[in-house]
């Protein structure tokens, strides 16, 4: 059976940015009930994957072997593919690919507005909202699993994810290790000596599945509301990541149905839905870690796409001190992270007037304003890196070299407290697409765009390489 369905009306619709990120703010009140009657969903998992043709050619290839790997770990699966953006073709075969693997399953077309570009934030509220509604209930299962077209699961991650919700009763959302591939295919052959990835583990195997490691996750929300700092340098290891996210579906589809979409469609280049997602889902209840589980991620083909994936998240993170501040969710000042040989400090300096913004480690900072310098010195270097963006990479340089100079000034005065919730700096990895130069680069471009845009707010650096945490090793 092969439907695509519009997506249909859910009750609210639509948040403005300041509503959404007004959950954010000390004393939000998230309205949650105490417990969840739920919709006695069926045992077993429902899998959300959104999928799209861009414009260099499909990734049906990625979403079959994606889909090859949910069969073999989930035998009760059902699944939901959100078509974000498919050519004709494409959808054709993602039809022929959902009817080969003999699971129930519906395809659900997202909602385009006009001007506004598909986005993972879209998509995935597209697929809640058709979950949310009755006609998606005979999709509905316990637990929900995210997953994109270009991500696969590794053996027992599944079950080791189901694990940790079933351990923890407060638990809304259990997030495996992501890991970059060079991809999938590659990934799936077989290893040298002639053996392919194992299946021991798998549910219905004979294999046991290993003791499961997991840690609770601090989440992005303290008392002083939105903790951007930790969060823009600690990304996952702070509020985990969506991709391989495994949820208790009943209270997010609650959250859906009575407050609103779970993910924020509004940031300028679509992305950091995660950690905004991620803090809403907070509310519900907690965030745990399960390194032993991966889910394997296609990375970036060369540096040049990896430094604009960067520059997206740059620009959207310096958006968001704007955004965030606006919605009483940050706090005014001047806020900086700062590695001190033995562990991570907090600094804050409040006299700077107008000006309210975020420096992650000002000492990589210098190297990376340095580097942007030389870089926008030369204006067919700065076009041939940046494209249409290379003026204001230029312009937003400058406004870096001030704050940078500014804070080397005042720093001694600034108020310190330690952090060590953050785990220590590991050396930063040149070689990897993800950590190397062009990602470095690429981030901190976005970095200056988008506080060049924003101000009189502004945040400044990259997420910092980490020592995996002790409790990463930890058996429940």
């Amino acid at each position: 059976m092969l439907t695509t369905t519009p997506m249909p009306s859910v009750t609210p619709t639509h948040v403005t940015a300041s509503e959404y990120l007004a959950q954010l703010a000390p004393g939000a009140e998230p309205g949650v009930p105490q417990s969840f009657d739920g919709d006695a969903s069926a045992s077993g998992v429902t899998v959300l994957i959104p999928t799209y043709s861009p414009p260099g050619g499909g990734r049906t290839d990625s979403l079959s072997l994606c889909l090859s790997t949910v069969l073999a770990t989930a035998p009760a699966a059902v699944l939901l593919v959100v078509d974000n953006g498919l050519s004709t073709p494409d959808a054709r075969i993602v039809g022929e690919l959902l009817r080969g693997t003999g699971r129930e399953y519906r395809i659900v077309a997202a909602p385009r507005l006009p001007g506004t570009r598909y986005t993972a934030a879209q998509a995935r509220n597209a697929g809640l909202a058709f979950l949310a509604h009755p006609e998606g209930a005979a999709l509905r299962r316990r637990s929900l699993l995210f997953l994109d077209d270009d991500t696969a699961l590794a053996p027992d991650s599944l079950v080791r994810l189901q694990a940790v919700l079933d351990a923890n009763p407060r638990a809304i959302a259990a997030c495996p290790r992501v890991v970059p591939v060079p991809d999938l295919d590659s990934w799936r052959r077989p290893r040298p000596g002639g053996q392919a990835v194992p299946t021991h583990g798998w549910p219905g195997s004979a294999g046991p599945v290993p003791a499961i490691g997991s840690r609770r996750l601090p989440g992005a929300l303290n008392g002083d509301g939105y903790d951007l700092l930790s969060v823009t340098s600690h990304g996952s290891l702070i509020t985990g990541r969506t991709v391989g996210l495994l949820v208790r579906q009943d209270p997010v589809l609650w959250w859906v149905r009575h407050r609103g979409p779970l993910f924020f469609e509004g940031t300028p280049y679509g992305s950091t839905e995660d950690m905004l997602a991620m803090a809403v889902l907070s509310h519900l209840g907690e965030l745990w870690a399960v390194p032993a589980a991966e889910v394997v991620d296609e990375a970036r083909k060369t540096p040049g796409a990896t430094r604009a994936q960067q520059f997206a998240w740059g620009y959207d993170h310096a958006w968001l001190a704007r955004a965030l501040a606006e919605a009483g969710a940050i706090g005014s000042g001047v806020n900086a992270l700062v590695w001190r040989g033995t562990g991570w400090e907090e600094q804050r300096c409040g006299d700077w007037g107008p000006y309210a913004g975020f420096l992650i480690n000002p000492a990589e900072l210098r190297l990376g304003y340095r580097m942007l310098r030389a870089i926008t010195a030369e204006r067919e270097v700065a076009e041939a890196m940046f494209s249409v963006d290379a003026d204001r990479v230029r312009a937003g340089t400058h406004a870096l070299g001030r704050v940078v100079r500014r804070w080397r000034a005042d720093a001694d005065a600034a108020r310190r407290r330690p952090r060590p919730d953050l785990p220590p700096l590991a050396d930063r990895d040149w070689a990897g697409l993800r950590d190397g130069m062009d990602a470095l680069i690429g981030h901190l471009a976005g970095n200056v765009v988008g506080s060049l845009d924003h101000g009189p707010f502004f945040l400044y650096g990259a997420r910092q390489p980490a020592v995996a945490p002790p409790s990463d090793r930890s058996t429940p």
